[in-house]
């Protein structure tokens, strides 16, 4: 039976691994590639990016997916400090009355931060 490599990219359009896509038996000619795989292979990636399908095309993004960060839950009140909750990646929270939302590839968005200013509190995580 014959087969083709192909790339496989996850639903948000990250790359996930290298497969083989299988002839089909009474097609021959046409092979049975996975949802979401692409035949042309994707670039390789520098450290802090990852390759990502992009209008059918592998482009290298940023790549956030791993690392800390952090939004104002509270702006700052008086003399109380801004209070900070930690980002959980693809979740959807509310800032300044907008419903925001980061998967992790690409820039961070301006409303969120790896750096704590130095007076800040940050929120105890939310036990499910």
């Amino acid at each position: 039976m014959n087969s083709i490599a192909v790339y496989q990219a996850d639903a948000l359009g990250f790359f996930l691994y290298p497969a083989q896509a299988f002839e089909l038996p009474l097609q021959p000619g046409d092979f049975n590639i996975p949802y979401g795989a692409l035949l042309d292979a994707p670039p390789a990636a520098p450290q802090g990016f990852v390759a990502r399908v992009s209008e059918g095309e592998w482009k290298l993004v940023e790549d956030h997916r791993r690392d800390h960060l952090f939004y104002m839950a509270q702006a700052v009140v008086g003399d109380e400090p801004a209070i900070f909750a930690e980002y959980t990646i693809g979740t959807a929270v509310m800032v300044d009355g907008q419903e925001l939302q980061y998967d992790g590839g690409g820039p961070v968005p301006v409303w969120l931060t790896s750096q704590l200013p130095e007076n800040a509190r940050v929120l105890a995580p939310q036990l499910e």
